[in-house]
């Protein structure tokens, strides 16, 4: 979450805190199927593309209230879902060398 933390720092001052709350809610939300995810990309039951696309589809079905409710643009949107998507997924891919 640390590179996450700087991107928003440089880009959406502002929104800092709304936007990593939202983040840490989507975490919190997700986090149960990520460490299944998690544990079967270990196993070798995923592959890496099957697990970075279980992430991505996760996190997009998650509804972003407090981004939404803060007027923050769809596209903007997008990309601190991108941001996030990327940061789950490279910890845990760097961790599990795959």
């Amino acid at each position: 979450m640390s590179i996450l933390a700087e991107q928003i720092r440089e880009n959406l001052p502002s929104m800092r805190e709304v936007i990593l709350k939202s983040g840490r809610d989507a975490l919190q939300k997700s986090g149960q199927d990520i460490a299944r995810w998690n544990a079967m990309l270990a196993a070798g039951s995923l592959s890496s593309k099957e697990y970075e696309w279980l992430v991505d589809a996760r996190i997009s079905v998650i509804e972003m209230d407090t981004l939404k409710a803060a007027g923050l643009a769809l596209a903007r949107i997008d990309e601190f879902r991108a941001s996030l998507v990327q940061s789950i997924t490279g910890a845990a891919l760097r961790v599990m060398g795959v």
